[in-house]
């Protein structure tokens, strides 16, 4: 290998590593701030554990992560970071949105 061969594979090397250490950190975390931001008050979710609950408040603060408190029915409130926010589900998918939704078909 000749001294530009491994230049070159040096200076390609180093923006590698410069793109993966640096940028890509941050192109992910306002990747995920934009998501936390479009998520709303009232929108069934799905936690990285598996529970289907209803966001009931969010906390953006200055610095730290996003915090939001997820209703899972029956009285079980709790609060949680947004990353343990898996997705959104479609809305009735979670208990909370079909007991409220049988308790006004009852009304009516």
């Amino acid at each position: 290998m000749s001294q530009l061969e491994i230049e070159i594979l040096l200076t390609a090397g180093l923006i590698l590593a410069l793109y993966w250490f640096l940028l890509r950190p941050r192109i992910e975390k306002s990747g995920r701030k934009r998501d936390m931001e479009n998520l709303k008050i009232g929108d069934e979710v799905l936690t990285t554990a598996g529970f289907l609950g209803t966001v009931r408040e969010i906390h953006i603060p200055e610095t730290g992560p996003v915090q939001v408190v997820i209703d899972f029915g029956n009285g079980v409130v709790v609060n949680a970071l947004a990353s343990a926010i898996a997705q959104r589900v479609a809305e009735g998918q979670t208990v909370f949105s079909k007991q409220v939704t049988h308790t006004e078909e009852k009304r009516g």
